[in-house]
């Protein structure tokens, strides 16, 4: 089953703005150093690294994150909680994880047995691993989730090559999906779910999807 969702805008929402003292006056020489040294910037942009989605809290830091893309998020736990209810399990991978909200999302909500959150980029490690610490990592062949580096592409590739199977790929990226869609199908699991999502493109099956 083939499942896509393509979100219209992009928000620069998770930034506010701190803007420099109005106060016309100072009162004394400490103060009047003080506010020449706030009036040396004129707005200072401070990220917001906690969010709180569907009753879970997890850090952005420094990473792409969009929580109007949230809806997206909940489609691909409901399609999971509901491929779960009728197969009895759930493995998960996590392609393009980000901050690791989706893959979060996965292990609490739609109770999946196993996550590979995959993000390319190794800075995203500690914020990834502190948001999916909320769910005990377990060993062996309990172990229900864990982080990987790699070009979406080549952590498909691999699981392929090791006949290591998913029931869920969800797919999160930038532009057209259709370079992921080969690679995908051949590291899923026979009726399983490929869920993809664009960032910032047309989805592959609605309109433009040559683009």
């Amino acid at each position: 089953m083939l499942l896509t969702l393509s979100p219209k805008t992009l928000s620069s929402s998770s930034f506010f703005t701190v803007h420099k003292s109005q106060n016309p006056k100072c009162k004394s020489p400490d103060s009047c150093r003080f506010k020449s040294l706030k009036c040396s910037f004129d707005r200072i942009l401070v990220k917001s690294e906690v969010q709180i989605e569907r009753n879970l809290e997890f850090e952005t830091g420094e990473t792409f994150f969009r929580h109007e893309s949230a809806r997206g998020r909940d489609l691909g736990v409901l399609s999971a909680t509901l491929y779960k209810r009728s197969n009895g399990s759930l493995r998960v991978l996590d392609a393009m994880c980000g901050c690791g909200i989706r893959s979060l999302r996965y292990l609490v909500e739609a109770e999946a047995d196993f996550v590979m959150a995959n993000d390319a980029n190794d800075d995203n490690r500690r914020v990834i691993t502190d948001n999916l610490s909320k769910v005990e990592r377990g060993t062996g062949d309990e172990r229900r989730w864990v982080v990987t580096h790699m070009l979406a592409n080549k952590a498909m590739i691999e699981r392929y090559m090791v006949a290591d199977f998913f029931d869920m790929i969800d797919i999160d990226s930038f532009g057209s999906d259709s370079s992921f869609l080969r690679d995908a199908f051949n590291a899923l699991r026979l009726g399983g779910l490929l869920y993809l999502t664009s960032t910032d493109g047309y989805s592959s099956g609605g309109h433009r999807p040559y683009k």
